[in-house]
């Protein structure tokens, strides 16, 4: 008859539910990876039917790795790894423990005759050699006395039956570590315009975060490579308590700062809307007019040349720098185009392109040409704050999950019996072991460990 709760037991401590419970949280990450998460979310969700995005918002498949479905299952495999190691510890741990044990009757039968060395010593001498040549290299020697002789017995390795159970540790310490960052991390944005400061952190989905300290960005600075594309950008920082200022430092991409508990990232930046920009031009080789513009602007080239509208100001178009477009209107018709700030780099980095791409050629209304200058721009930057408090659970769990890793596969618990028998001339000498692993491997370690007997005295 079986015991109230075994059937419960049975199942929490089942190889069959881990596989379960893998696949399942596969499928879930699976699912996390193809479908937009979080705000991404927001966009995908706009181009499926209502019907549909309203299911998938249900199902909660637009945050899977905060879902509740998500964590029970981790929870549930959490459950499953304790209930299995708890059942199973006990008899690694007296498996560990006994380095004799009972001796398989079988275990001398049948020997190959490379693990049975004849020699002329008796088994009391013979037995001094063997256990100074086992010393060196296995442990916890133990000499008892058998029906058939005197056996010698020893290990190596038995470490390697926990290692299954610093896996399990390893993989419970990082599930409490992504439930404690999914619910109890912080993740948001602050924008902070160049010579200003903020204390408010911005959370996607979620109310503002009120900071203990203010953040203020002394001096924000943009290097471009030859093409125009963004090379460096980089926030000063200074963090204030009490408008004081306690903390200093650069922040650029891939070099955090942590700071208040929080670990800064430098995301991105922009321009800010309606600054001052600077268009020059000029007909052929004539001096150049310069004049301030801004979106929305018309005027008129000299000598009735035509009508110029400023159409469009970009910060940063294509990452090639600061551009404006323009439309001319004139008798010639009408020409639309963009000006680069940094056109110059760009023809460098990219031979040929004006003639490739018209739209980029700031002289495509000849024999008026046209250059860009920015005035009185303002940058802000984007900084991205995380804090996590699963994180070192997440980097122990790791370790541990690699290193047990690597005593399951690359050690194994082996136990050497060497049994001597008394004969008329000497003794017999058997070689014999088991191992948790590796089989082949012991085999080999048993012929080499007898054929080392063999040299230690005469072979009658």
């Amino acid at each position: 008859m079986a015991k109230p709760g075994s059937g419960i037991r049975d199942f929490l401590t089942s190889v069959r539910l881990s596989i379960v419970l893998l696949a399942a949280i596969a499928l879930g990450a699976v699912v996390g990876t193809i479908i937009p998460q979080q705000e991404a979310a927001e966009a995908f969700a706009e181009k499926l039917n209502p019907s549909l995005a309203a299911l998938f918002q249900a199902l909660q498949l637009f945050d899977v790795y905060h879902s509740v479905w998500f964590i029970g299952l981790l929870g549930l495999l959490a459950v499953n790894l304790i209930a299995c190691s708890l059942d199973r510890f006990p008899a690694a741990w007296r498996q560990f423990r006994g380095v004799t044990g009972p001796i398989d009757p079988g275990l001398f039968a049948a020997l190959p005759p490379e693990r049975i060395v004849e020699t002329d010593r008796p088994p009391d001498e013979a037995a001094v050699r063997i256990e100074a040549l086992l010393a060196r290299r296995w442990r916890r020697l133990v000499k008892t006395e058998h029906p058939q002789g005197l056996l010698i017995a020893a290990e190596k390795g038995g470490f390697s039956r926990f290692g299954v159970y610093v896996v399990h540790f390893g993989v419970l310490a990082m599930i409490a570590g992504g439930m404690a960052g999914g619910l109890m991390g912080v993740k948001g944005s602050i924008e902070i315009v160049e010579g200003e400061s903020s204390n408010v952190l911005q959370r996607r989905g979620e109310p503002s975060l009120p900071l203990e300290f203010s953040i203020r960005c002394d001096r924000f600075t943009v290097e471009y490579y030859a093409s125009g594309a963004p090379k460096v950008f980089r926030s000063d920082l200074s963090f204030l308590k009490g408008g004081q200022v306690v903390h200093q430092g650069p922040l650029l991409v891939n070099h955090p700062i942590d700071f208040g508990g929080l670990r800064f990232y430098q995301s991105s930046y922009g321009i800010l809307p309606g600054g001052r920009m600077t268009l020059s031009y000029a007909k052929g080789r004539e001096e150049k007019v310069q004049r301030e513009i801004t979106v929305g602007e018309r005027f008129e080239l000299p000598g009735a040349g035509g009508e110029v509208e400023v159409l469009r100001a970009e910060g940063n178009l294509m990452r090639m720098g600061p551009a404006v477009k323009l439309a001319v209107r004139s008798s010639r018709g009408d020409f639309q185009f963009w000006v680069f700030q940094n056109i110059e780099r760009i023809k460098e980095a990219n031979p040929g392109i004006l003639s490739q791409v018209p739209l980029m050629n700031p002289g495509l209304f000849a024999p008026w040409i046209f250059s860009l200058q920015r005035g009185g721009e303002r940058f802000y930057t984007v900084l991205q704050a995380t804090r996590d408090p699963g994180a070192p659970l997440v980097a122990a769990g790791a370790i541990l999950l690699i290193a047990g890793l690597i005593t399951v596969f690359f050690f194994s618990h082996r136990r050497v019996r060497i049994l001597l028998k008394a004969r008329e001339e000497g003794s017999r000498i058997c070689v014999a072991g088991t191992a948790s692993r590796d089989p082949i491997g012991l085999e080999g370690e048993l012929r080499r460990l007898a054929a080392a007997i063999r040299g230690e005295g005469k072979v009658s």
